[in-house]
């Protein structure tokens, strides 16, 4: 399980955060807040993820927002280690190297860069051949600051040059990772190969800076053998391996082609594959250490304790987090360099696999974690080789043993029940006839090995009478189930009293809350923390020094001695219009990118209509609120929203009927629930109320799907929770966030900016796309849905949306993207009485490497949907202007400020910082922006990436200021107006809309995304049941309320 990065309970501290709090965080805000905070650290706060994971799983689970605790859509808590409130400044300083300024030659490329981009002509822009827009010059706006980038320069020889050999290998091992790797060791043993300096990514690929002595393709016999042994057996695999011919990359002519403002004579292809080949050697020495742990190629973890306690935490129930390294090779203007950051993820505990029963209990809650994990057996004679070394024996755990095993032997064993233990676990044994020796067989067998003939041969026997007999000095628990690790048509028991579970075994389950929790204490730590495990613990873990990686110096690669510096600039924040008591205009000034709503009204106050509470009881969790205090406390609410300005006259007088939680009974609670729905819906006797007020007794993310599933997509009726034990309180901060869900819901504006660019004509429909995933633990039937926002105004105050499940799981190309794209031109003509002659689209969720197949899959779509709605009059003036910026979030950039002057109260850089020079290409449109504060662990700027423009380039900008002012200021000045907080947003609301349509779609969908624990398990013995499809009826949303901001 990775943890980066990872989206769990959001809560905030008090006063922001969904559920309130001041300081939750990215959305949280005095005064109004949402769920804590989206960058509210490194790794979000209590709640920082991606999306996912039921009950704070790793992956996500339910943030904690005072709408009763959607999922926690980066969140942060404000207290993890290293984070935290308060506390003095900490800057970070390299103990070995002084601080230095900005690489002078890169400055100056920038420089001239920036001078001539405006210059170039048509005829120079077609010859660069680039994919994307060119960069319009760099941006000029803010208060310059120096910032550290996590970031060493890479420097090479002027001849260095690298040659990649590709490696085929038969019979095939792609699906056999670790013995792929051990052969990969012994072709680098190869004698063709002594003295000549390489490096491999183990899968398909060996690099060398210097030819092999042979020209031709080269095909080699390799007899395998397992790690430590000296010779082959006599009967061992023989693989075939396939050198094919070079293909040679020369470094410093991509280094030269960075620092260019013209075409480069390096194609795109080359690129790649160079910065894929350096990529391999930099991975190289971490991935051969045996004490280090690789995953996904650019993540490593060393698993040594001994010195290294600091960067190991347990998370209880067998698991634990260990913080690692992940590194890549980017280009940057005129160089190369190496991206390192910290990393963390879950891990199998390491230790005796019958301490990890005891501890854990249940059979059937342990299973799913050591299935596929390896363990070294302890029961066998020790096995060294010949320079003494000890042979590890380990062997694969397949599962528990089944009842179903080893069906196709002649005699298979005889297994009770599914997790059986050893007296309950039998298999054959028989004798050769021509032997005097039993063989226990590799079909059935314990563990193969031989012993004199008894009575008990040519029978069946069971595993615990074996190893009494056998190894009588093994006690084993009979409680304890015995594990198969051969597999289900070739069993071989084992009792769990002779495993032991190796160290740096990846989970990639779901964690618990408490599990959450622990781990994002863990993994949020301030800049300086972070920074100085990089220079220290990371330099040493990826072998960035000689010392540690002579293989660096035969290769002629030198590392930079610390982290670059680069430029950034802050931002001015934008002024935020209200409403005051009297009704005229008001506004705030933010400070540190967050302000109060304090004596005012929301900008454009919107109409309940008929509304109503409800009070979901529990019968064991909770608090007990009689009714009386129920309607005092709403009483207290519905003076607040008056006091607001929202139109509460439709209150109907009293509450809706109460539905109860059942704990542990998801369907008679949500059978209770839907009663309840259907009777205020259908109901000839009630009015069916508009808003429903949902008072939880419990945080529960069941309960909280329940709800919306049946309010959204059932009867048409906008609801929002709130948590009893906090609204109870009558707290007016707590309050106030409330009603921020309520005036948008509303149709309600909650706060404007003048600042808005070309968007304050009234002419530019902003659009937010995002697909979301199934993530693990997800049910094979789970389907990827895809979310669009479109704003329907100038003042970006309210947005409508739009659902539509994917063609496929997993895919990411929106596949109904012109159909959702029609519908959306239709509210926005119907709203504003003209089509947009620009559309500004900011797309979340996509990596780099899929910028191409939006502009080729995507770009269609948007263009056939605008073709089919807009006359001719529109098309002969090239309308609509579209411009497309990918919004990246999980990447590994960090910036730590260099002094005092460049760190806010939190030691990270102030909220609108914009950097987009130093760690980017001079060519590519892109920069890095993080216009909040975040309250805890190391903010996390969002990356823009501009891959179609037709909207900026034809807008005239003021001399010093560029077209990139344009777009970062617009941007930044965005993120003040997401709806539900009183603070700036670390990501672009359209984007972050789009990512909480996504989220509200897995509320309605959570028997897939999220099914219970245990439910995706199919019941031993017995094939599983496929379930049906998933249908486009299950998410969609009922008629009144389509339109609206249900998703609030």
């Amino acid at each position: 399980m990775s943890f980066d990065p990872a989206r769990g309970r959001g809560r905030g501290g008090r006063g922001g955060g969904d559920r309130g709090g001041r300081g939750g965080g990215d959305r949280g805000g005095r005064g109004g807040g949402d769920r804590g905070g989206r960058g509210g650290g490194d790794r979000g706060g209590r709640g920082s993820g991606d999306r996912g994971g039921r009950g704070g799983g790793y992956d996500g689970g339910r943030g904690g927002g005072y709408d009763g605790g959607s999922r926690g859509t980066y969140g942060s808590r404000g207290g993890g280690r290293g984070g935290g409130r308060g506390g003095p400044v900490s800057i970070f300083r390299d103990p070995n190297y002084p601080a230095e300024a900005p690489d002078t030659k890169v400055a100056k490329m920038e420089d001239d860069y920036h001078k001539s981009s405006s210059g170039i002509s048509a005829l120079d822009k077609m010859s660069l051949n680039q994919r994307f827009p060119t960069r319009p010059g760099y941006g000029e706006n803010g208060r310059k600051i120096q910032l550290y980038a996590n970031y060493f320069a890479l420097n090479t020889s002027p001849s260095f040059a690298l040659a990649r050999y590709p490696v085929t290998i038969s019979p095939s091992m792609d699906d056999k990772k670790k013995k792929r790797e051990q052969l990969f060791n012994l072709i680098l043993e190869l004698p063709e190969f002594a003295n000549i300096p390489l490096a491999t990514d183990y899968a398909s690929m060996i690099i060398t800076p210097n030819k092999f002595p042979f020209k031709e393709e080269r095909e080699f016999s390799i007899p395998w053998r397992n790690e430590g042994e000296d010779d082959p057996k006599s009967n061992a695999q023989i693989y075939k391996v396939r050198i094919g011919s070079p293909t040679s990359y020369t470094i410093p002519d991509l280094v030269q082609s960075l620092g260019k403002i013209s075409a480069a004579n390096v194609s795109e292809v080359q690129r790649e594959e160079a910065i894929q080949a350096m990529n391999t050697v930099m991975g190289f020495f971490a991935k051969s250490q045996k004490g280090t742990v690789s995953i996904a190629n650019n993540r490593h973890f060393s698993t040594a304790q001994e010195g290294n306690w600091h960067n190991f935490t347990t998370l209880n129930y067998g698991l634990e987090a260990i913080r690692g390294f992940y590194q890549s090779v980017r280009p940057a203007t005129g160089r190369l360099l190496l991206n390192v950051n910290v990393t963390h993820s879950v891990f199998l505990e390491r230790g005796p696999l019958n301490v990890f029963f005891q501890r854990l209990g249940d059979a059937h809650s342990v299973v799913d974690k050591i299935k596929r994990k390896r363990v070294e057996v302890t029961h066998l004679a020790v096995k060294k080789s010949k320079s003494g070394i000890i042979i590890p024996r380990e062997k694969t755990i397949w599962d528990l043993a089944r009842p179903s095993d080893g069906r196709t032997e002649e005699h298979p064993p005889q297994i009770a029940r599914y997790g059986a233990g050893p007296k309950d676990v039998k298999f054959w044994i028989s004798v050769e006839q021509s032997s005097t020796k039993a063989k226990i067989p590799p079909k059935s067998g314990s563990k193969q090995g031989s012993s004199k003939p008894t009575s008990t041969l040519n029978k069946y026997i069971t595993v615990y009478d074996y190893f009494k007999s056998k190894y009588p000095n093994v006690v084993l628990n009979p409680k304890f189930p015995v594990v198969n690790v051969g597999n289900d048509v070739n069993p071989s028991y084992l009792p769990v009293e002779v495993c032991i579970i190796k160290p740096g075994q990846i989970v990639k389950k779901a964690l618990l809350g408490d599990q959450t929790r622990m781990m994002l204490d863990f993994a949020n730590r301030r800049p300086e923390p972070n920074a100085m495990s990089i220079v220290t613990s990371g330099k040493q873990v990826l072998g960035l020094n000689t010392k540690d990686n002579p293989l660096l110096s035969k290769f002629g690669v030198q590392v930079g001695n610390s982290l670059i510096t680069v430029q950034g600039r802050v931002l001015s924040p934008p002024v935020i219009n209200y409403k005051n008591r009297q009704h005229r205009p008001s506004t705030k000034t933010p400070m540190d990118g967050s302000w109060n709503m304090r004596d005012t009204r929301f900008h454009t106050c919107g109409d309940l209509g008929n509304w109503t509470y409800m009070v979901v009881e529990s019968d064991k969790r909770g608090a007990k609120w009689n009714h009386d205090g129920a309607a005092q406390t709403v009483e207290q609410f519905r003076a607040h929203l008056e006091g607001a300005g929202i139109g509460v006259r439709g209150w109907m007088g009293r509450p809706a009927p109460t539905p109860k939680h059942i704990d542990g009974n998801e369907t008679a609670t949500s059978a209770d629930i839907e009663r309840v729905f259907r009777l205020m819906s259908t109901s000839s006797n009630l009015k069916k109320p508009k808003f429903l007020l949902c008072i939880l007794p419990v945080d529960d993310v069941m309960l909280y799907n329940t709800i919306k599933r049946f309010g959204d997509t059932r009867a048409g009726i906008h609801t929002v929770c709130v948590q009893h034990s906090k609204f109870a309180k009558g707290d007016p901060q707590y309050f106030g966030n409330v009603a921020l869900k309520f005036n948008l819901k509303a149709g309600g504006i909650n706060q404007t900016i003048d600042k808005l660019g070309i968007i304050n004509e009234g002419k530019t429909m902003v659009v937010g796309i995002d697909v979301t995933h199934p993530s693990p633990g997800s049910k094979e039937t789970a389907p990827s849905v895809a979310a669009m926002v479109t704003s329907t105004d100038r003042l970006l105050g309210q947005w409508s949306g739009i659902c539509r499940l994917q063609g496929q799981a997993r895919q990411e190309p929106v596949s109904e993207l012109e159909p959702m794209f029609i519908k959306q031109l239709d509210i926005w003509q119907r709203k504003n009485k003209a089509l947009p002659e620009n559309i500004l689209i900011y797309r979340d969720g996509v990596s780099e490497g899929q910028y191409n197949i939006l502009l080729e899959q995507e770009l269609p779509k948007i263009r056939n949907a605008c073709r089919q709605k807009y006359p001719a009059d529109y098309t002969k003036k090239s309308l609509p202007r579209i411009s497309i910026i990918v919004c990246g979030k999980r990447h590994h950039t960090r910036f730590y400020p260099k002094d005092t002057d460049s760190a806010d109260s939190k030691s990270n850089c102030p909220a609108g910082t914009v950097v987009d020079r130093g760690v980017t290409e001079s060519r590519n449109w892109d920069f890095f922006l993080q216009p909040h504060q975040s309250l805890m662990g190391t903010a996390r700027p969002c990356h823009y990436f501009v891959i179609q423009d037709e909207i900026f380039k034809s807008q005239k900008v003021k001399a010093p200021h560029t077209t990139a002012d344009s777009l970062e200021e617009l941007t930044h000045n965005m993120c003040h107006l997401f709806g539900r907080a009183t603070k700036a947003v670390s990501l672009c609301p359209p984007a972050y809309y789009a990512d909480l349509l996504c989220t509200r779609m897995r509320a309605y969908l959570a028997d897939q995304y999220d099914p219970p624990t245990g439910r995706t398990t199919p019941v031993p013995g017995n094939p599983s049941t496929p379930s049906t499809n998933v249908g486009q009826g299950r998410i969609n949303i009922h008629q009144d309320i389509t339109e609206s901001m249900f998703w609030i």
